[in-house]
């Protein structure tokens, strides 16, 4: 039974060498452009190759990601990094943007693709959908239920779900808010972390803040369902996938080394469940608190953690004494010389490192539970404030010298006859290398060499990756100097070294080269409407379509727009599609493509239209040049002008989250469909006073929208897309006209 795969992070070399000790399968990891951790330590091509020969010499595939959205004039340089990551080896390349996605695949057929979660694929008929156009692994959305799942995994395609680290609250790929509020764009490495920041929830019909201690509304908790491993593999998945290529090496290794113990425990039979010791480590490193999240229909306050954004460590005591010379701290944890630790506070936090010790007047290096420990410090400090460690000083260096777990398993097999050379042949399965000594083996005058003495030369592996249980051959005693059997090993293990660190096993995956031809009838913009009030202030020669099942069953000429959320795959029938997402790409009446399928260069546009796509909204995220740019690449690569539009009017998406931020303050935060937001109008204020009102969608997924709508100033030859949200009749009919529909 092949195992499930055990999936870690590398930011940095040091955070690689980490993973591979602790047991890691697979390790993914960023190059020094186009992956969606623009911040993370990621590597340059020397640093590649290095990283690629030590994973395959010790037996771990390498992934790298190349998940960012590709403009027109970054696709041929990010090409030539793909040209380069095939050469030295690498498995495989995790990929978010459609156009990047296509020349791979017309370029590089054997070259492994894994879909991003980036590319927001979060039900059946998206995994079919990639897996037809020749995917070989799709990487969930984290939102993702177990059912939905298990589904997924029966498909005949590599599934991947994240297990454990940091959430986002908006499904991935569809969060603008850090782009459209700060030009930083989330779809391009460069996420400003807006779902960590402080809001109010605010009833605009009341003009009143719903009153919450906790602010920080948007910031969930860390993912952690290592306990819950035995379902995802009965499930089927494939590989279990830890986040963290912000991450320290520390933090690598032991999330790492978890993960590999709940894995080998199950496949020997074993139950696992982490040790309390185990996950007090786990939470010194980081956490936000930990949740199983919507992998296991955790919703509400169970999944967030709105009063800190932050690490929270583990408790440690709590101010007793406080004065403008320092203070005192009572322990119910101990504490070491140079733990990290914070006192809390709700305006905001103090953190320091425990340097200077001192209890009762002497300075020492460790304190016991239940001692006053007093530092010099003149910042102010509330006495009754509970302080948590956030860094444990000897878990620290345990860790930075941690037990390697990995070895390769090798067999030998030697043969040694008096007058002829010592012959050694060793295999790790896959590669078989012999050798043989320089000279031949002599008959012993006085201290033979045995087969238990032999055995001791040949099995000296502990500076190599490998290991050896049991020596086979035939052996008669003999005499060889020492130094010739030590040669002839190393001359063995090199050489296997380099077959190991330099083999890559590819599949082709044939390519479909189909044509297509775009039918200009199509060659037109749309208009989106939520309510009736909308529908009939828009004017009648419009295409007008909504994704609010009503009004697409009393208006026969009404659109069916697809939700970006569709977890069951349920497609309006008999209705021409606009769709949000990929899984609708295997109906038969689709025809329009929103901004939510990220276009922004001309290859995806390619992609798109082979796919049946008529006419396609370009990403929200892009500029007038870039339009252009896109347009006339296509235009001279394959002589027709494409169908594009572009978003003229409405509220813009900043995130799209299955999380409700209003049924959490206002209710238990478990009820669905609670109609809470329909009944009246909230939206969210940041600490700058701006509202961002709320919108829940016909399938409960909750929409944050951007504080005031958006309106394209400049002209544009292109079909427009207009979006009615939150707008009444009156408001709709103006904006109608101002448009010129």
């Amino acid at each position: 039974m092949k195992k499930i795969e055990c999936l870690a992070p590398a930011g940095t070399m040091e955070a690689l060498q980490a993973a591979i000790m602790a047991g890691a399968d697979a390790i993914y990891c960023g190059g020094s452009q186009f992956g969606a951790r623009a911040f993370a330590g990621n590597f340059n091509h020397d640093e590649m190759i290095e990283a690629t020969m030590s994973c395959h010499l010790w037996g771990v595939k390498l992934y790298v990601t190349m998940n960012t959205l590709l403009y027109e004039n970054e696709i041929d340089e990010a090409m030539k990094e793909v040209a380069f990551y095939y050469e030295i080896g690498v498995d495989a390349l995790i990929v978010q943007d459609l156009g990047l996605f296509e020349r791979l695949r017309s370029e590089y057929p054997d070259f492994e693709i894994h879909c991003s979660t980036q590319m927001h694929i979060h039900n059946v008929s998206g995994v079919c959908v990639m897996k037809s156009l020749g995917a070989s692994r799709v990487v969930l959305a984290r939102e993702t239920p177990l059912e939905i799942i298990e589904e997924c995994c029966k498909q005949g395609i590599e599934i991947e779900v994240f297990s454990y680290g940091a959430l986002c609250v908006s499904y991935s790929g569809q969060c603008l808010m850090s782009s459209l509020l700060q030009h930083r764009s989330g779809n391009r490495g460069a996420c400003a972390q807006y779902c960590r920041m402080q809001y109010n929830l605010f009833n605009e019909d009341k003009q009143q803040v719903i009153s919450s201690v906790d602010k920080y509304l948007l910031s969930p908790r860390d993912l952690n369902v290592i306990d819950e491993l035995d379902q995802l593999i009965k499930a089927g998945v494939t590989s279990l996938k830890i986040e963290g290529r912000m991450k320290r090496p520390e933090y690598v290794y032991l999330v790492t080394r978890c993960f590999r113990e709940a894995i080998d425990s199950y496949y020997e039979g074993k139950s696992y469940k982490i040790t309390p010791k185990r996950l007090e480590e786990l939470k010194l490193l980081f956490n936000r608190g930990f949740t199983k999240g919507h992998l296991f229909h955790t919703n509400g306050k169970a999944l967030m953690s709105m009063n800190r954004p932050n690490h929270i460590g583990i408790p440690l005591g709590k101010v007793v004494k406080a004065s403008k010379d320092g203070f005192t701290i009572q322990l119910n944890q101990e504490l070491n010389q140079h733990d990290g630790l914070r006192i809390l506070d709700d305006k905001e936090d103090l953190g320091l490192v425990a340097n200077k010790i001192e209890v009762n007047g002497r300075l020492v290096n460790h304190a016991s539970v239940g001692e006053l420990v007093t530092f010099s410090d003149q910042r102010y400090v509330k006495v009754g404030s509970p302080v948590v460690k956030t860094t444990d000083s000897k878990l620290m260096q345990a860790l930075e010298k941690g037990e390697c777990v990995r070895k390769v398993n090798l067999s030998m097999h030697v043969d040694v006859e008096v007058n002829k050379p010592l012959v050694l042949t060793i295999s790790d399965g896959l590669h078989t290398v012999t050798k043989q000594s320089q000279s031949a083996a002599q008959e012993a005058m006085k201290a033979p060499i045995d087969k238990e003495r032999l055995n001791e030369q040949l099995l000296k592996l502990n500076d190599t990756v490998y290991t050896c249980k049991n020596i086979t051959g035939k052996i008669e005693p003999f005499f060889m100097p020492l130094k010739q059997i030590n040669e002839c090993r190393r001359m063995a293990i090199e050489e296997l070294n380099h077959l190991r660190s330099t083999a890559i096993s590819r599949n082709t995956i044939p390519y479909d080269h189909k044509n297509y031809t775009l039918n200009s009838n199509y060659d037109q913009g749309w208009v989106e409407v939520n309510t009736e009030e909308q529908f009939q202030a828009v004017p009648s020669d419009c295409i007008v379509s909504s994704s609010n099942p009503v009004l697409i069953d009393h208006h026969p000429t009404c659109f069916g727009l697809c939700n970006v959320v569709n977890e069951q795959g349920e497609y309006p029938k008999d209705r021409s599609l606009i769709l949000s997402e990929i899984g609708g790409l295997f109906q038969e009446n689709r025809l329009f493509a929103t901004h939510h399928f990220n276009v922004t260069n001309s290859y995806a546009l390619h992609f798109l239209y082979k796919q049946g796509i008529q006419c396609v909204e370009l990403s929200q995220e892009m500029d007038d040049q870039e339009v252009e740019q896109c347009v006339s690449s296509f235009v001279q690569r394959y002589g027709i002008k494409p169908q594009i539009a572009l978003f003229n009017y409405g509220y813009r998406d900043l995130m799209t989250t299955k999380t409700c931020v209003v049924n959490n303050l206002c209710s238990d935060g478990n009820k669905k469909n609670c109609s809470l937001c329909k009944i009246q109008s909230y939206s969210l204020v940041d600490i700058k006073g701006n509202h961002y009102p709320l919108f829940g969608d016909a399938s409960c997924i909750q929409h944050l929208l951007e504080a005031n709508p958006y309106q394209k100033m400049e002209n544009s030859d292109y079909p427009k897309v207009i979006r009615f949200t939150i707008e009444n009749n009156q408001e709709t009919r103006i904006i109608c006209e101002e448009n010129e529909l």
